[in-house]
């Protein structure tokens, strides 16, 4: 019996010891034509699709010879036919995705005139790996149907193997993947699918799982939400589990207190928001939404006793608004808050406020002191609290009748206040008919963050000045009035999409994200197509940038700044702080809310002034029209954009290059290319630079301008192919050099870094650098 197991095991090695061999043996063979099959796609010879077909026959040939020899038996044709079909070179580059067609195609042909020979040749376990490739890539079905002779249904239950085997084996991210691509998100549960991703942090499969699945958007809202407001050491236990299982990859601290809270923001306000998911924070995030109010209570009552910032008309709006819509134990961890300073005062604002929005005196989550209180009142107290109520309530706000100015004293800029569908069609006729070149002072203000969730709309008020005259449009009166999506559209495309009126505004970025909180306008327009705006604030941060003595500044670019340095006008902030949501608007809040629109405007005309007297010429409207780009470009972003590809290990940038070549245009030497960068590009002309391309950088526009004028000049001599970006100033540009070459690159102020830059570039030209340059060789 000895004997016989050891016979077995000798024998049980020795077929281990051939398999490696042969393994080694076949992936040194595949990897060889790899080689040679790619130096045929990039060579630039007349007979090249020839030459491989060729190749590609005489590879299934030496196949077929190698499995029926006696040596390397254990080798089939169909085998090496996957393997080398898995193993193609650029498959996903148009180059690549043609050599496989070819490769299927010729397999296909050769296969059906040698099936007598390969009779023996096709086993079960190949007609698995066949079906299992196919799972992977469904495109195939029908040529591998022809070939290894299964059916869709054979495909189909080889694909439900798959996906168990994948989560069997813990490849979380490639079960999720086929699942997508078969469309079966619905049979599978938030436990099973979703929950070992975010485990794992796989977040973007998540992400595409959720834009799929209304059911995960809530299951996974829900639970996060349950570790709201726990303990450090609970949210660590809650995972303890899973880490048992060897399931946690993530640290943990992400979840822990405020980074929990501030992550669940950004998922409402980022993906949530963008594609439009059916959720609230209400209804779907409790814990969440109460701990923001608390926030915003506990906020509120700094400002009003701690640091007398907020006046106690302001500080009630807030408070009110909040706490009655708030739940219990929100309102009762404010109360709990407030009586725990054991401050009188504070103690007599939770007494005010349970009376004032008449809480039973002995609910329990109450202060204990509070409901003793009530039950044996202290007189002066009282007086106290019954005082403080009459102050609060004695004299309700009266809507404004009369007739409001922003500047009181001169009688300038008269307010309409907007409020009615009927008014709000006034107003926009009133815009469809202005003079072209119109600039309209734009602001808004906008709701409590902590009392809107992601389906509310944002805008409280917006603000817009022309002709001397300003308008107030009430949108948290308009909504109440049930204002039809119509008409929202109306609002927008009389200002948005106007073709004679410039919206000027300060800070755009964060009016404009308001505006499209409102629904029908989220869902008819997109916030990049806006182009008829100027952003105040970017456009003298370039002027600055230029000169700083075109503005001659003190201090930085902030909208008091410049009103005070430039207009002489002081903005009143007393307001800032108000409550936009609260109704009816008090005349300081209206008179605040519109003096922004008229300050923006008139500090832009002001700052259009002086760039026009500047002693050299700018380029106003090209400015103007970077001053958009810029109001929506992240500030993180504007820095890694404005990286140099030496940041980047060489590998990885010549991957870059070697990525976006295109085999079947011919190469071309670096410092053959000759161009000139447009001012909106420099930094991609730095790089191209470093790649030894012969790029021409201009100062600043003026430069590129005088540039374009002396190539004008000297045609046919010395001319650059021109590298700019679709804009008006392209436009003028192309109409005043005729005889220009102009190249124009879309989508650059998408592109997240320098190496993506110089992607969306090499997506055009075919540049001739090899591994062994690097940046010293090139440079030089």
């Amino acid at each position: 019996m000895s004997s016989d197991l050891s016979a077995e095991t000798s024998k049980s090695n020795e077929s281990s010891q051939e398999s490696q061999q042969t393994s080694g043996w076949k992936y040194k063979l595949y990897n060889d034509r790899s080689k040679v099959l790619k130096q045929f796609m990039k060579s630039e010879d007349p007979d090249r699709e020839e030459k491989i077909h060729s190749k590609i026959i005489e590879i299934f040939e030496e196949d077929l010879k190698f499995s029926t020899s006696e040596e390397q038996n254990l080798v089939t044709v169909y085998d090496m036919f996957l393997l080398m079909l898995s193993n193609l070179p650029d498959k996903k580059k148009p180059g690549g995705k043609i050599m496989v067609q070819w490769f299927l195609n010729d397999f296909e042909k050769w296969e059906k005139e040698n099936r007598e020979k390969l009779k023996n040749q096709l086993t079960e376990e190949t007609v698995s790996n066949a079906t299992k490739y196919v799972v992977r890539d469904i495109s195939l079905l029908k040529p591998f149907s022809t070939i290894f002779g299964f059916s869709e249904d054979l495909v189909l239950e080889r694909r439900d193997e798959v996906i168990q085997e994948y989560f069997e084996t813990r490849q979380f991210k490639e079960a999720a993947d086929l699942i997508m691509r078969y469309d079966l998100v619905d049979k599978f549960s938030f436990e099973e699918l979703v929950l070992p991703l975010i485990l794992c942090d796989k977040c973007q499969v998540v992400d595409e799982l959720l834009k799929l699945s209304p059911r995960f958007q809530k299951e996974y809202i829900t639970f996060f939400d349950q570790l709201v407001g726990e303990t450090d050491e609970n949210v660590d236990a809650f995972f303890e589990p899973y880490k048992q299982q060897g399931l946690l990859t993530i640290n943990t601290n992400r979840y822990h207190g405020k980074s929990l809270t501030t992550f669940i923001q950004k998922f409402f306000n980022g993906i949530a928001k963008r594609n439009n998911f059916d959720l609230e924070e209400r209804r779907d995030a409790p814990k969440f939404e109460g701990y923001m109010k608390g926030k915003a209570l506990k906020y509120f009552s700094k400002q009003r006793f701690e640091l007398g910032a907020m006046s106690d008309e302001i500080y009630f709006e807030h408070a009110k608004n909040t706490l009655q819509n708030s739940s219990m134990d929100t309102v009762c961890y404010y109360f709990m808050l407030l009586w725990n300073t054991r401050i009188e005062e504070r103690r007599i604002e939770v007494l005010f406020w349970i009376k004032y929005i008449n809480i039973p005196v002995d609910y329990p989550g109450l202060p204990y002191g509070a409901q003793r209180f009530f039950k044996n009142p202290d007189p002066k107290l009282l007086a106290e609290v019954e005082k403080l109520i009459g102050l609060r309530t004695s004299q309700p706000e009266e809507e404004v009748t009369e007739q409001l100015f922003v500047f009181e004293n001169e009688q300038k800029y008269p307010i309409k206040i907007v409020k009615t569908e009927s008014e709000l069609e006034d107003l926009c006729v009133e815009m469809d008919e202005v003079e072209n070149g119109t600039f309209v002072g734009y602001d808004s203000e906008f709701r409590p963050g902590h009392l809107t969730d992601t389906n509310t709309i944002k805008v409280a008020t917006i603000q817009l000045c022309f002709h001397d005259t300003t308008y107030l449009i009430d949108c948290v009166e308009l909504e109440n009035e049930k204002l039809p999506d119509k008409m929202w559209i109306r609002l927008y495309q009389s200002i948005f999409e106007s073709k004679k009126l410039t919206v000027v505004g300060f800070d755009l970025k964060h009016d404009i994200e308001a505006l499209f909180s409102i629904h029908p306008i989220r869902q008819q327009f997109k916030i990049e197509d806006i182009e008829n705006f100027v952003c105040v604030r970017r456009f003298s941060e370039i002027l600055m940038e230029i000169d700083i003595n075109i503005l001659n500044l003190s201090k930085s670019c902030r909208l008091v700044n410049l009103s005070e340095e430039l207009l002489d006008i002081t903005i009143d902030k007393s307001e800032q702080n108000g409550n936009w949501m609260s109704r009816p608007l008090r005349k300081s809040q209206i008179v605040y809310a519109t003096m922004d629109s008229v300050v923006v405007l008139k500090v832009f005309e002001k700052v259009l002034e002086l760039a026009q007297k500047y002693e050299q010429p700018l380029e106003i409207d090209k400015l103007m029209e970077e001053s958009r780009v810029a109001a929506f470009m992240k500030k993180e972003k504007v820095k890694r954009e404005g990286k140099c590809i030496t940041a980047f290990p060489w590998e990885e940038v010549y991957q870059v290059i070697q990525d976006h070549r295109d085999p079947t245009k011919p190469l071309q030497k670096p410092f053959d290319l000759k161009l000139v960068i447009d001012t909106m590009l420099l930094g991609l002309g730095k790089n191209l630079r470093l790649l030894g391309v012969d790029v021409y950088i201009p100062i600043d526009s003026n430069g590129f301008t005088k540039y374009l004028r002396e190539m004008r000049l000297s045609f046919p001599k010395n001319q650059r192919l021109i590298i700019t970006v679709p804009s008006k100033s392209y436009e003028t540009h192309k109409e005043e050099n005729p005889n220009a070459h102009f190249f124009v690159l879309n989508n650059v102020y998408n592109t997240r870094n320098p190496l993506e830059h110089l992607g969306n570039f090499l997506n055009f030209f075919n540049l001739d650098i090899r591994k062994e340059d690097g940046f010293a060789k090139l440079e030089s």
